[in-house]
């Protein structure tokens, strides 16, 4: 019997965890987790998508769909992994789709807990190419009003230059940047 994982994801801006117990988790193991999602906050050009954490590399790739199911946007995410640790949240730290259920009942659960804290830098990749970075200004005010730690605003940089980086070298040679072999980190 495949291992249970209790997914969530832990925001400072806003302030929120959410248990992704709606995510389809298409597989697990020491590299990656593969999800499958519906929006959580639905969007006029985007009904879901398919996301891939990279266990070790502080990113969360997904794949953007459209309401037909066509794909529509590359966007990832710079992330931290936690264990059940993460799930301890200041007490005005909003919990979102049945977290608090979950965390009254943690107690009962037999699985692996696994908190991705959003490090709030995030790269969308277009179809036509263009790269864009997102959401710097947020981490530098979220470091400066003490909602992420000098360590974890480090980890944000270092993991968004390393990933850009493979991303610049790859452009060049690239004709397709819908074609999965772009986006996927070394």
């Amino acid at each position: 019997m495949p291992e249970k994982i209790a997914l969530f994801r832990r925001r400072f801006i806003p302030n929120e965890l959410t248990y992704l117990g709606e995510d389809e988790i298409i597989s697990f193991d020491e590299e990656t987790i593969k999800t499958k999602w519906k929006m959580l906050r639905p969007h006029e050009f985007y009904s879901g998508g398919e996301s891939t954490y990279y266990r070790k590399k502080n990113l969360k790739v997904s794949a953007f769909f459209d309401k037909a199911g066509n794909f529509a946007l590359w966007y990832v995410d710079i992330v931290r992994e936690l264990g059940p640790e993460g799930l301890k949240v200041p007490s005005d730290c909003l919990l979102r789709k049945n977290t608090g259920d979950f965390l009254e009942n943690i107690g009962s659960f037999k699985g692996t807990v696994i908190v991705y804290e959003d490090l709030l830098m995030d790269i969308a990749v277009k179809p036509n190419g263009l790269i864009e970075v997102l959401d710097l200004d947020e981490a530098i005010d979220a470091y400066e009003t003490k909602l992420i730690t000098k360590e974890m605003l480090h980890t944000a940089m270092y993991a968004t230059n390393k990933y850009l980086a493979t991303l610049y070298g790859r452009y060049k040679n690239t004709k397709d940047f819908t074609d999965p072999s772009f986006i996927l980190p070394e």
